[in-house]
């Protein structure tokens, strides 16, 4: 049956990735070079896999169509993959993609972001999030627009870094990452011989098997890409996580139990890892302007802390995290933020923090400004964003 319907399905499987390699528009500015190439690539692969799939098993055994049926299934998952995210974005790209990517093209040239700068489409139904595969990051539509959130771009910069090998320029990265990693394993392997000395509970046990997955295989990734942002643009990154919690209203101190996946850590326990990197960066008043805000929006939430919460994120776990975190990003000679840092994508996006707590009543007609300069400098391609009647960086929180 299996040789039947192959003889059927794969020539149209064949042709279909054919006729999407045809699909990639030949029009678009050159901020798209990587994502086509990656999609001809991808789509290239996958036609040589199916291709493949048609020469016929001279044997009968279960097990080898078993194996022949799960290739067939990853090369049509794939192509599916290259044609609804890569293929689409391609050719929907309109205006708002294209300042989109030339943003982040401004961005990584300002913060020597040291791998291909990502396409970025507005097709994303949630928050930021960025397909390393593709390299293509995706934002709401109207993101653009506003400049609050887009400090969450250097968060997602920091995934590709991490999903990328045999580079010797992230070789430091990788390695305080797997340091990182093998610290965790240990942390908690002491954890459960402190339980058995101690004849804990085996549910508690059962909870420090669980956090250690969860930190290994989701949580240290997502911790990196946090302190990748704040290393690179300081403050601003720290406020709109503020901001995204005050919007989603999830529980600050929340611990995964049962079989629940949590793919990112709790909120509060990703704050208190800025703030101890910009405490160890130079933003000191920032960052105590922030605990201070912080506080009050988790007293507002009425968040009830977990009992396990302290147990799942220990101080020094923390603390180890955020070390090397920020040693792996100046291995890379990424710029580091500091106080005088004068870029101006990073001047904009922090001082639009400062004038939002200074002046709340007037921000948002300001804001549309300092887009619109915005705009002007990643069009023009000018050395500073001029925006009338700013505030200095440092003001009133």
């Amino acid at each position: 049956m299996l040789d039947e319907y192959f003889h059927g399905t794969l020539p149209q499987l064949i042709e279909r990735g054919r006729l999407l390699k045809g699909k990639i528009p030949r029009n678009l500015p050159r901020d798209y070079d990587s994502l086509i190439r990656a999609c001809d690539l991808e789509l290239d692969g996958i036609i040589s896999r199916l291709r493949d799939l048609q020469t016929p098993l001279n044997a009968e055994s279960n097990t080898l169509r078993h194996a022949q049926l799960r290739k067939f299934r990853r090369a049509v998952a794939d192509l599916d993959h290259v044609e609804t995210t890569g293929i689409a974005a391609l050719n929907r790209a309109h205006e708002d993609d294209h300042h989109a990517n030339r943003l982040l093209y401004k961005i990584c040239k300002e913060i020597d972001y040291p791998w291909i700068t990502p396409t970025v489409t507005t097709l994303s139904t949630s928050h930021f999030y960025i397909d390393t595969r593709l390299n293509l990051m995706f934002i709401p539509p109207a993101e653009g627009s506003f400049l609050l959130h887009l400090p969450d771009l250097y968060h997602e910069l920091a995934h590709p870094l991490l999903a990328r090998t045999n580079n010797p320029v992230l070789d430091k990265l990788h390695s305080c990452y797997l340091q990182c990693t093998a610290y965790l394993h240990d942390y908690f392997a002491r954890m459960r011989q402190t339980e058995d000395a101690r004849r804990g509970p085996q549910a508690f046990k059962d909870s420090v098997d669980r956090w250690e997955i969860l930190w290994t295989k989701y949580w240290l990734v997502e911790f990196f890409c946090d302190l990748f942002a704040v290393a690179t643009l300081g403050p601003a990154f720290a406020w709109a996580h503020l901001h995204l919690y005050m919007k989603t209203g999830r529980n600050a101190f929340s611990v995964p139990s049962g079989i629940r996946i949590a793919t990112h850590p709790a909120d509060d326990a990703r704050m208190r890892a800025v703030l101890a990197s910009l405490q160890k960066t130079g933003f000191t008043d920032a960052a105590d302007a922030i605990t201070v805000r912080w506080n009050k929006a988790l007293r507002l939430s009425d968040d009830e802390r977990d009992p396990d919460y302290a147990h799942c994120y220990p101080d020094d776990l923390i603390d180890r995290v955020v070390a090397m975190a920020l040693e792996g990003v100046r291995a890379m000679d990424c710029r580091i933020a500091g106080p005088n840092s004068g870029d101006p994508i990073f001047a904009l996006l922090n001082e639009a923090w400062d004038r939002f707590w200074s002046d709340p009543d007037t921000y948002h007609r300001w804001e549309s400004e300092a887009v619109n300069a915005l705009l002007d400098h990643c069009q023009s391609g000018g050395a500073s964003i001029t925006i009338p009647d700013t505030i200095s960086s440092g003001a009133a929180y």
